[in-house]
């Protein structure tokens, strides 16, 4: 992504410990998280994190699930643009590149897993992508 994007000079800083695991095909993981990291670097200001860790579950089968969070430092978006931007297609800026499918994608693939993806506010300012997926 530096590459891609290296006329912004963005910081690109990822947290990621070593016990968190994918239940999944890696193709479709490196789908989810390019869509994710791509959109980030596209909007941000200067930064974007990524953090990615397991999660356990006592939930009677003891379950696990690995949580990838992507800030970006941008301008961010309203709830009910978070809602929209969502939907297969739908782009709230048609002066970025894309095609306006990368969210929806990201969204049918991890409900596919049986996780899914929330959007809301970044603490370091701009959008918070909260990807949940069946750990191993």
């Amino acid at each position: 992504m530096e590459k891609i994007h290296r006329g912004k000079n963005l910081s690109i800083v990822v947290s990621a410990t070593p016990d968190a695991r994918f239940r999944g095909e890696r193709q479709d993981l490196e789908e989810m998280v390019g869509n994710l990291v791509d959109n980030a670097c596209k909007w941000a200001g200067t930064k974007v994190s990524t953090e990615v860790f397991p999660e356990r579950h006592d939930d009677g089968r003891h379950s696990q699930t690995v949580r990838i969070v992507v800030d970006d430092d941008g301008p961010g978006l309203s709830p009910s643009e978070r809602e929209r931007v969502a939907q297969r297609g739908h782009r709230l800026d048609e002066t970025k590149p894309g095609s306006g499918l990368g969210l929806s994608i990201v969204t049918e693939l991890s409900t596919l897993y049986g996780g899914g993806l929330t959007l809301a506010n970044a603490p370091i300012g701009g959008l918070r992508a909260d990807l949940v997926l069946p750990g191993a």
